[in-house]
């Protein structure tokens, strides 16, 4: 290679360097940010789940959503506000999901990211507030099912499910039950029934109106995956708080926050939060070392294109925003 080329290898390395430096140094930032609201709500006795590792997920969703890009391909982080990405992941974190294992997804609208918990984190938290593993299934024409109400409580109870195998036929689903035990064993299950009007009503909700290639071919999966997601959410609306209001080894960050004293936590004000970076910084900062801040050369292999944001519902079996923590 000559002189001159290396020159410009070694000059286009450098500003990648810095470029990717005010990335990692947005990324520092906002990640304090956020762990020092964590440390602020924990005095107040609202911790992350035991177990829960709040700054290993940050960085692990600050990695997935670097790879994503607005509808204009723009880097997504440049086009968004620090305080909407650290409510984000503010409101992740008191939750216990992960944004890596796509228990919930970012969602832009705007200049903004906004959260949005998603199938797997419903089954997640339902776990956390003492539910066991849920079991649904398909009602088809045909099949003998009848459950029933108790009147002095107004929970249901399955009686009998009885199904033949010539009965399953994806064209004739007319509805689908989940029963979600306690883990304890201590109470009766809970139990949720829904008509196929019902489930596709839910899927009218959704991105692709029910009508995508999962809800086309497995629509049987689909019908469990919405009966499953509603049950979830009642489990967790009917059970108390311990599951995130405890005090057991709060976490200890530094107080650089803003004490205020509104009572949704996503609704909280940091300081000390970077502006946006910009999309170039973004773009640089795949191809540099991020403990020694130093560019590495990648060029035999183009960097993977970034995947695009999911602008409505980002699972098509999701349930719609009336279903939503």
């Amino acid at each position: 290679m000559a002189n001159t080329d290396k020159n410009a290898v070694a000059t286009a390395n450098q500003g990648g360097a810095v470029a990717a430096t005010d990335f990692i140094t947005y990324k520092n930032q906002l990640t304090t940010s956020v762990l020092n609201r964590i440390g602020q709500l924990a005095k107040g006795g609202i911790t992350v789940p035991p177990g829960y590792k709040a700054d290993n997920q940050i960085y692990l969703a600050f990695l997935k959503l670097s790879s994503m890009e607005t509808r204009d391909h723009r880097p997504l982080l440049s086009a968004v506000t620090p305080q909407s990405v650290a409510n984000a992941m503010l409101t992740m974190c008191i939750q216990g999901l992960s944004l890596e294992k796509n228990q919930v997804a970012f969602i832009q609208y705007g200049n903004e990211v906004q959260y949005q918990i998603q199938y797997q984190g419903r089954i997640a938290l339902a776990k956390r507030y003492g539910a066991g593993d849920p079991q649904a299934q398909v009602i088809y024409e045909g099949d003998d099912f009848e459950y029933e109400i108790n009147p002095d409580t107004g929970k249901k109870r399955i009686v009998k499910h009885l199904q033949k195998l010539e009965n399953i036929d994806k064209s004739k689903i007319v509805g689908a039950w989940c029963l979600i035990p306690y883990a304890d064993g201590k109470q009766d299950p809970k139990v949720e029934v829904m008509t196929m009007a019902e489930i596709k009503q839910s899927w009218l909700q959704g991105a692709t109106k029910g009508e995508s290639p999962a809800h086309r071919n497995f629509p049987a999966e689909m019908c469990k995956k919405t009966v499953i997601s509603k049950a979830c959410k009642l489990f967790i609306s009917g059970s108390d708080d311990t599951g995130i209001y405890d005090q057991t080894d709060a976490p200890e960050y530094q107080e650089t926050v803003v004490v205020d004293n509104k009572a949704n936590a996503a609704e909280a004000t940091f300081t000390e939060l970077p502006k946006a970076p910009e999309a170039e910084a973004v773009k640089a900062a795949e191809a540099v070392n991020t403990d020694t801040g130093e560019a590495i050369d990648i060029q035999p292999e183009p960097a993977p294109a970034r995947r695009p944001v999911p602008q409505p519902v980002k699972d098509p079996g999701d349930m719609p925003d009336e279903f939503t923590l």
